[in-house]
């Protein structure tokens, strides 16, 4: 083999940058930014993003043109950043973890090639509440309050900045937090927030739910509102019978005049 032809070859394999592989985790329902590792001094011609062992292309830059419609599931979904080769995807769900392969080269005819794994987990769901009232005084009322998370926690627990509320039992079994608080106001409001929090290894996701609350909020509807209803009620039920009554008269005139026709 000719000399320059060796070195030509050599230039070549050094020109090409050993494919590098990443992890990112995303979460379901939101976005997810896949860096290209491109080198920021360099500008680049061709950017290749693809998936599985065959290299499905899923987002290229091409001589200028940015293709995202390669495949379906992502149509919609991605954004190319032309410079940075980095590639975004929106609204992820569980089947966008995978393996992403971007190749690139820039105007200089560098090659690179870098692996990405994707990652997507679900977020902490934020914990139910139910609230009951209690029987109490004029001028105060008693809550209880049920908090619960339908994901697997370390804590759950109750908090309010309110200062005319008193806490009088709180529990914890399982995924449940219970609490019984004694409001001695009719005017205020009073705000209760249940906290989640579940850990990971080194990290911790929490999450809340807040409620307010307020004295007479339980009490039954007004006595006008309960005449209201059975006003309509009365009428409604008239409509019905009268209607009845007429679909009826008009059946047994039918049935007379067919009787009439076939003495004839």
């Amino acid at each position: 083999m000719p000399g320059t032809m060796k070195l030509l070859l050599v230039l070549l394999f050094l020109q090409v940058t050993p494919g590098e592989s990443r992890e990112v985790t995303g979460y379901i329902g939101e976005n997810a930014t896949l860096l290209s590792g491109a080198d920021p001094s360099r500008t680049l011609s061709t950017i290749n993003w693809s998936i599985y062992t065959n290299n499905t292309y899923i987002a290229t830059l091409s001589k200028g043109t940015i293709q995202l419609e390669w495949f379906d599931r992502y149509k919609g979904r991605l954004s190319l950043n032309n410079s940075s080769g980095d590639l975004t995807i929106r609204n992820l769900t569980s089947k966008d973890a995978m393996q992403y392969n971007v190749g690139l080269t820039d105007t200089e005819r560098h090659n690179s090639a870098h692996q990405i794994d994707l990652k997507v987990k679900q977020r902490l769901q934020k914990p139910t509440i139910d609230t009951a009232s209690l029987p109490a005084a004029a001028g105060s009322c008693w809550w209880q309050l049920n908090c619960s998370s339908t994901d697997k926690v370390n804590d759950l627990f109750w908090h309010t900045e309110t200062p005319s509320v008193t806490f009088i039992s709180e529990t914890h079994p399982g995924s449940f937090a219970v609490i019984v608080a004694f409001l001695n106001s009719t005017e205020n409001q009073a705000e209760f927030k249940c906290t989640s929090i579940r850990k990971r290894g080194n990290s911790r996701e929490s999450t809340f739910s807040v409620v307010t609350l307020k004295c007479g909020d339980d009490e039954p509807k007004p006595r006008i509102y309960n005449l209201v209803l059975f006003v309509f009620g009365f009428f409604l039920g008239v409509a019905l019978t009268c209607l009845v009554i007429y679909r009826r008269e008009i059946c047994m005139k039918t049935s007379t005049s067919e009787d009439a026709n076939t003495a004839v």
